[in-house]
């Protein structure tokens, strides 16, 4: 299944190959095979064809808005994978997960060690990456080399809070979203913000390419975390309740919680941080409260809010095909299924 997944977005998205194609050549130049190193064979793994690429396609299309060509943008598209493969090599480790995108993850297979040191080499190689611009003007790259930088500390940040959400009992929604701002929302507006610099945007054209992606970042994640409760195992190559297992708050729990009985609410607190298998009555009572409570509901209109905040951010950008295929990536992305 290790292709499963970006093929299936290739499928619905066909002209994204291209993008794609460009992005994994360079990535592809960077842990070549024969790989000497355990550690080097984990950052290729990590690296691996078989996720959507979002941020990197997000860095191209931006460039492309203002510049008519995606390429000089590659580079930047490149760091900001590293940046997000990264991540998820942390978060299996904090998590404790064995699969990702349908196959072992990164920790699972190479064991502790080996995964900590494949994320700080992927990491590492990041401003090598985006000083491959030392031919922008000196004040653009350093705005650039800052968003990079404010993009990774935020997600750490938001990765602690997480956890603190998940140690406790309680969470709001306004923690949850500002959990999810962190964690998630700024390693997309920064590729945005960062490749309309690339392609010549001015800084007020910047900030709007940021405020795109904050929306289409929040609009993302909270599909994502729906997903891990009413998805398809076979569809998201993972085991579902994976979050609920690590005991994780999600919009939909949080307003499920909040609309049901003490009994029902007690049930689902039980259901955090268990360590063994859900029985299959579990998780369909679980699944039977959370439309009853209308929170699948409520989780998918925010989805399709964040999503429109994302397309206003648009109205103002010039129509070109770059244009049009950020609306189209938009919409598929807040009505995936995996």
């Amino acid at each position: 299944m290790r292709h499963t997944l970006g093929m299936a977005v290739q499928e619905s998205i066909p002209w994204l190959k291209e993008y794609l194609d460009a992005v994994n050549s360079q990535i592809g130049e960077l842990y070549p095979p024969p790989h000497s190193t355990t550690i080097e064979s984990a950052a290729a793994d990590a690296l691996s064809g078989s996720g959507k690429r979002v941020r990197a396609t997000l860095a191209l299309l931006w460039c492309e808005v203002f510049s008519g060509d995606y390429r000089p943008a590659i580079p930047l598209a490149v760091a900001y994978e590293l940046a997000h493969a990264s991540a998820l090599v942390q978060d299996d480790i904090i998590d404790h997960s064995d699969m990702r995108r349908g196959t072992e993850s990164i920790v699972a297979k190479h064991g502790l060690s080996n995964a900590i040191l494949a994320s700080d080499l992927l990491l590492f190689n990041v401003p090598k990456m985006v000083a491959k611009y030392s031919n922008l003007e000196s004040g653009r790259l350093a705005r650039i080399f800052d968003l990079v930088g404010e993009a990774c500390r935020a997600t750490t940040w938001g990765e602690f809070l997480d956890l603190e959400m998940a140690r406790g009992t309680e969470g709001t929604e306004q923690d949850y979203e500002e959990m999810i701002r962190l964690k998630t929302s700024t390693l997309l507006s920064a590729p945005c913000a960062s490749g309309a610099m690339v392609g010549g945007a001015s800084d007020e054209q910047s900030l709007l390419a940021s405020r795109f992606g904050e929306a289409l970042g929040m609009a993302y994640q909270v599909q994502d975390d729906t997903l891990d409760l009413i998805g398809d195992e076979s569809a998201l190559g993972k085991p579902v309740f994976t979050d609920l297992r690590g005991g994780k708050k999600s919009i939909v729990l949080i307003h499920c919680a909040s609309h049901c009985s003490s009994d029902d609410r007690r049930f689902i607190l039980s259901l955090l941080n268990r360590s063994g298998p859900y029985g299959s009555e579990e998780i369909s009572r679980l699944r039977g409260l959370l439309e009853k409570s209308g929170s699948v509901d409520y989780a998918r209109e925010r989805v399709m809010r964040y999503t429109r905040a994302a397309k206003d951010a648009l109205g103002s950008v010039p129509e070109s095909r770059a244009r049009s295929l950020l609306l189209e990536l938009t919409d598929y992305l807040a009505a995936r299924y995996y």
